[in-house]
């Protein structure tokens, strides 16, 4: 590439002559209309690349633009522009065309942006681009700050910052290296104690996994001292290492380095040499034989970096508030159904308080038919009515019981006698899900500690999921309970799907579910292990893809001493 001013010859990818320093654009690309945040793109003689997809040599972040929209020429001195297959044409000057060449004041359309074409130096040019070359840097510098204002997400910042850093030095790779203690903050590569979030070669690809020649001293240095690092190619000596430095260190230094510490500008000094707090590191290099990063493009990364560690730290304050507030919604869900719940337990009270009167007139007009002469058919319909009456009579004191507010003392009670009426308030649902129930309940258990309605609230919810879980196909439920040592064991198992894989992990956690929207809240297994901490149990579960689950609770014997139990209601 030649030079304008000296007629030096000039690798491509450089931005200035290696000659003379002067830069090497020849021509602009000005936006005049269209709602992008870099306004102006700087051309060297060479061909080009336009349209939406990164990879393009000139990319803009604008819908309307194809992704591949067109391509500039550069061939005997003139700017020669061609249609790249666009859905929406390329138009110059108001008219469409294929191809066309570019003169000074040139208008191009790209979808809904229009930009300006102009030759440096000349009339055509506006004033602002006759202040070349220091008034380059400073308007790229303020376009890509416009750009990084653009957003609050995270990774969306992340990535223009990189982006930004490799426009300014024309670097062949670029590392952004952050001080990363977010809860996916694992997945990420380690260097230097940050995490490597984003990385970027001169073509667009990116590979946060390569990690591969990046100097970890220079990143040290530039984190610890707060200044910028700039190591160019002079026999292996890193510039800014000192010579401190180990050999390792020199020998990693192979390549043209810039390291930028990213600093908070609200932190105050937190470290021994009163810099403020470090956020990473912005990290990019060129092959051994490049030159070295010109003052000029120290001065514009540096001030790029500064605004960058804005940027990043409001993305990052934006991110834990918007965490804070899912946590609060999260809170809210809980609270509210809490709230369900208690209405719930109030209801069944009130209904079963509104059994209870009727069903005194029905056991009083039994007792008196009883006293009358029946024939055997009638006794024996009789009968059957007086033991169906007598069934939702208990039922109805089980659930008064229930959902009445428990005495928090613990008391001794008989494990075998806890599921026996745990069972019988779950008998319609296992009746309606046409399941199977075998009870392996070993006889003269010794005694627990515990407050019944806590405990049956638990096992409930325990055979509630296995119902749930052969639902669709049926099964046997089985619950057991045996002497293990000093705990006293209940198992609860189904011949359901099992538990997937993915959440085996996170069951016991709160709004953790299986089930259809609607059909259940995830709170069960939730309420479960708090009764059981509350009681000093313990609970696990072991489960098979297709054979079903097992949910094991351990509860400990009642000391001795203590071995009669005590009423539960």
């Amino acid at each position: 590439m030649q030079c304008p001013k000296c007629s030096a010859e000039n690798p491509e990818a450089e931005t200035r002559c290696t000659a003379c320093g002067a830069s090497l654009a020849v021509a602009v690309l000005e936006v005049i209309r269209g709602n992008l945040p870099e306004k102006i793109r700087f051309l060297r003689s060479r061909s080009y690349t336009l349209g939406r997809a990164r990879q393009n040599d000139i990319a803009f972040n604008e819908p309307s633009i194809s992704k591949h929209h067109a391509r500039l020429e550069y061939r005997d001195g003139r700017f020669f522009i061609e249609d790249a297959g666009s859905l929406h044409g390329l138009y110059v000057n108001a008219a469409k065309v294929r191809r066309a060449a570019l003169s000074p004041g040139a208008q191009i359309q790209l979808g809904n942006v229009t930009l300006k074409f102009s030759l440096l130096g000349v009339d055509s040019a506006t004033g602002a681009m006759r202040k070349l070359p220091w008034i380059e840097q400073q308007e790229l510098l303020l376009s890509l700050v416009q750009t990084l204002n653009s957003t609050l997400v995270l990774n969306q910042v992340l990535e223009q910052v990189l982006d930004a850093i490799m426009h300014i030095t024309a670097a062949q790779r670029g590392f952004l290296l952050l001080a990363d203690t977010s809860p996916d903050a694992g997945r990420y590569p380690v260097v230097a104690g940050l995490r490597l979030r984003v990385a970027r070669g001169r073509g667009g690809t990116a590979n946060t996994g390569d990690v591969h020649g990046i100097s970890v001293p220079v990143v040290r240095r530039a984190l610890e001292s707060g200044e910028i690092v700039s190591s160019p190619f002079l026999g292996g000596t890193a510039e800014g290492v000192g010579s401190d430095a180990t050999a390792a260190a020199t020998v990693e230094v192979a390549r043209t380095i810039l390291c930028l510490p990213l600093r908070s500008p609200r932190a105050g000094a937190d470290g021994a040499g009163g810099f403020p707090r470090g956020l990473g590191t912005l990290y990019v290099d060129n092959d051994p034989t490049a030159e070295p990063f010109s003052k000029d493009v120290l001065r514009a990364a540096e001030a790029l970096a500064r605004h960058a560690a804005l940027a990043i730290e409001n993305a990052q304050l934006f991110e834990r508030e918007q965490g804070t507030i899912e946590e609060l919604r999260q809170a809210q869900q809980r609270l509210l159904q809490s709230e369900k719940l208690a209405t719930i337990g109030q209801m069944a009270a009130g209904i079963a308080h509104e059994l209870n009167t009727p069903l005194t007139y029905i056991m009083g007009n039994l007792e008196l038919l009883s006293l009358q002469d029946l024939t055997p058919s009638q006794g024996e319909m009789l009968e059957a009515v007086t033991r169906g009456s007598d069934r939702i009579r208990t039922l109805a004191q089980r659930l008064l019981a229930f959902s009445r507010p428990g005495r928090e003392e613990m008391v001794p009670l008989l494990p075998n006698d806890v599921i026996e009426r745990s069972l019988e308030l779950c008998q319609y649902q296992i009746a309606s899900g046409r399941l199977r129930l075998v009870k392996n309940l070993a006889p003269d258990l010794p005694p627990i500690l515990g407050v019944s309605n806590q405990l049956e609230m638990a096992l409930i919810n325990l055979v509630i999921n296995a119902v749930h879980a052969m639902a669709e196909r049926g099964g046997v439920l089985t619950v057991t309970s045996a002497r293990s040592r000093d705990d006293v064991e209940i198992t609860v198992s189904d011949e359901g799907p099992g538990v997937p894989e993915n959440i085996r992990g996170q069951v016991f956690e709160p709004f953790v579910t299986t089930k259809p929207e609607g059909k259940g809240t995830g709170l069960g297994l939730s309420t479960v292990l708090m009764v059981l901490e509350r009681h000093h149990g313990r609970i696990h579960f072991t489960t098979e893809e297709g054979r079903g689950t097992a949910f094991v609770v351990r509860l400990p014997v009642a000391p001795q001493g203590q071995v009669q139990p005590a009423p539960t209601r």
